[in-house]
């Protein structure tokens, strides 16, 4: 059973001011559903004339999202109303805020008040030490969230709740938290701004390149829905160009189905990675670009060794080296992943000889300009060696390897720090003992807790799992009580 606390007032048949603003919220939704009837749309037709997805235009029925600025004026031209009444019938009302507002600081009042506990379904939302409530939740595609949990028998394990229920346990139990942040498709997006004195190509290229910067430090959870929201954009930019324009377009728009599927791979959740990263790899197919190609083939190999599906990573990464040629940057970062790919079928000298080859190709002169992928350096290649040889038992070769990474990383791959981090932690239990091994756990927790990275968090459960004979030692308690606070509890 899980639990979660529901404040006195919030339950039962008693009547609260919450349900008279839901009256009046349900009556303004029901007449924009009227407005989008009369003017002759069904949500799918209304969504086909906005461009966006039917469930966009489902959630502003349902007042979970809000039309972006730069949409609300289409929708008034396509509904034949003003804008001001489209965003009263659509804008949560001022007192609504202040009214949650006020119920969200009662709440964090009344905490360790005796406050009643009633099940419900079905979760237990800790706030302990000052740490995020529900850290350790990503958000999916499909509108769920994938949730941390500590089992009655001291396991973690990772499920996936509706969206909705789950905030309203973590919101009785804390009054609005951080985890309306985490689910990406009702995160309101950033709007994108495009600059009328820059072409529209190079606009969205900006604009990616501040997303990808905003990624390396915060975590797939602050940027994947604006990183969709600008997908939209540039499918309806491309209804409105020709030629190169519309060339040059679908390009930008498989850049950004791949950066979707990199974002959805470091939330934990796969099936939504596989899906962009098959969207990207068609687009680029169809706009020519040979190496974007064998770029986004790469990365699929290297998702399918994070799903632990070796043959796969081994024959994607083939593909992309073939794509790549034989010289070229592009064909190194496929024989890393592929590497691993051999890794994980227990084949050590098959894969100690591909980083080998992978390591050459950097060094030698390049046959082109290096563009995609120059992200890709030796302390890169060394720390997914020390990945494979982690698996491979080889730890304290793994260790050293990914000391060595973490040294050579910039100050703004912070999300990568605490995977090399939580990597290593594991390899050092068997090297260092599990005080060394909790100490640095600890340091990629705190980077897990900031950015919403699944990847940390998956790493750090199976550390758990490893310290369970040693929970006396202070420094393990430590870190499993930092953890405890940022899962949901059985209880």
């Amino acid at each position: 059973m899980w639990q979660t606390r529901v404040w006195p007032g919030n339950f039962g048949s008693r009547q609260s001011p919450g349900a008279d603003r839901g009256q009046v919220m349900g009556v303004k939704r029901d007449r924009f559903i009227a407005q989008r009837a009369s003017a002759g749309f069904t949500q799918e037709s209304l969504a086909a004339a906005m461009g966006v997805d039917r469930t966009t235009v489902g959630r502003w029925e349902r007042g979970s999202a809000l039309p972006r600025p730069w949409q609300m004026a289409k929708l008034a031209r396509v509904l034949g109303a003003s804008t001001s009444e489209l965003a009263a019938l659509l804008s949560p009302l001022e007192q609504d805020v202040l009214a949650d507002n006020t119920t969200s600081a009662r709440g964090a009042s009344l905490l360790g008040e005796g406050v009643q506990r009633v099940t419900t379904p079905e979760w237990n939302a800790p706030n302990l030490d000052g740490h995020t409530v529900g850290a350790a939740s990503m958000a999916l595609m499909d509108g769920g969230v994938r949730v941390g949990c500590r089992t009655a028998d001291g396991r973690i394990i990772f499920v996936t709740m509706p969206r909705r229920a789950l905030l309203r346990g973590f919101t009785a139990a804390a009054g609005a938290t951080a985890l309306s942040g985490l689910a990406a498709p009702e995160v309101q997006a950033t709007p994108p701004v495009l600059s009328p004195d820059i072409h529209p190509v190079e606009n969205m290229r900006s604009l990616r390149r501040s997303l990808v910067e905003c990624d390396n430090v915060l975590g797939p959870r602050e940027v994947v829905s604006t990183a969709q929201e600008h997908v939209r954009l540039i499918q309806h930019l491309r209804r409105e160009a020709s030629g190169r324009d519309r060339h040059d377009l679908l390009q930008v728009q498989a850049e950004y189905a791949e950066f979707c599927s990199w974002l959805y791979q470091d939330s934990g959740d796969h099936r939504a990675a596989q899906y962009w990263a098959d969207r990207a790899v068609d687009w680029a197919s169809a706009s020519g670009d040979q190496d974007l190609t064998a770029y986004i083939m790469a990365r699929k190999s290297q998702l399918a060794g994070d799903m632990q599906d070796s043959i796969e990573a081994i024959d994607l990464a083939a593909s992309a080296q073939r794509l790549a040629g034989s010289r070229s940057r592009l064909s190194a970062m496929g024989a890393v992943y592929e590497a691993h790919g051999h890794a994980l079928l227990g084949d050590e000298r098959t894969a100690q000889h591909t980083f080998d080859q992978a390591l050459s190709l950097l060094t030698r002169p390049p046959e082109a300009p290096v563009g995609r992928g120059r992200w890709l350096n030796e302390a890169y290649v060394e720390a997914q060696r020390a990945r494979s040889l982690s698996s491979l038992g080889r730890h304290r070769d793994a260790v050293v390897g990914f000391e060595k990474a973490i040294r050579s990383l910039p100050a703004t791959y912070r999300r990568d720090r605490g995977v090399y981090l939580a990597r290593s932690a594991i390899a050092q239990l068997s090297i260092d003992g599990p005080e060394q091994a909790a100490v640095t756990a600890c340091t990629a927790l705190s980077i897990a807790a900031t950015t919403g990275s699944a990847r940390i968090f998956n790493e750090l459960a199976n550390l758990d799992a490893l310290l369970r004979g040693w929970r006396g030692v202070p420094e393990v308690v430590q870190f499993q009580q930092a953890l405890d606070s940022l899962l949901v509890h059985e209880v």
